[in-house]
């Protein structure tokens, strides 16, 4: 899979921009300098998870789509461990979640979230429920220390 993933490099590089332009669009991010943060504000690492789409019917490979999430691994027991976001159900929970609703003859709405950053109203994170992460690559603060981004929802 490793030679495969740099195979198709430019394709997740654009896919990786595509996201980065979405969330900078609606307005997910306000630049800070890390010396403006309170002292126990926290500084999440992000990464982008990259999922190949293919086509239902023949499984042909249809888009690159890459997700810019942040690393939880400095979440804490008892503090923020709990909290976790999935930007969709697998397809398993879905089929069941339908079936039930018809069974139970149950109305049932959904909604397509395009970027879970907007979602951040749930995620009580930092101070006063900031949620800042470092810069990703290709963000324009890439290669500038110093600067972290709080993610905010869009205005």
């Amino acid at each position: 899979m490793a030679s495969l993933h740099s195979h198709f490099r430019s394709f997740w590089l654009t896919a990786e921009q595509k996201e980065w332009d979405s969330l900078w669009n609606w307005k997910c991010f306000k630049v800070w300098k890390r010396s403006d943060l309170a002292a126990d504000d926290l500084v999440f690492t992000r990464r982008y998870v990259h999922k190949l789409k293919r086509d239902t019917i023949l499984g042909k490979m249809s888009r690159f789509k890459a997700h810019l999430i942040r690393q939880g691994f400095k979440m804490q027991q008892d503090i923020d461990y709990n909290d976790t976001f999935s930007s969709s159900p697998g397809s398993t929970a879905t089929r069941t979640i339908i079936s039930t609703a018809n069974t139970e003859d149950l109305e049932l709405h959904s909604v397509d979230f395009t970027q879970a950053f907007i979602q951040t109203d749930r995620l009580p994170e930092g101070v006063n429920g900031r949620f800042f992460i470092s810069p990703p690559p290709g963000s324009s603060h890439a290669s500038t220390s110093g600067i972290v981004y709080e993610v905010l929802q869009p205005l």
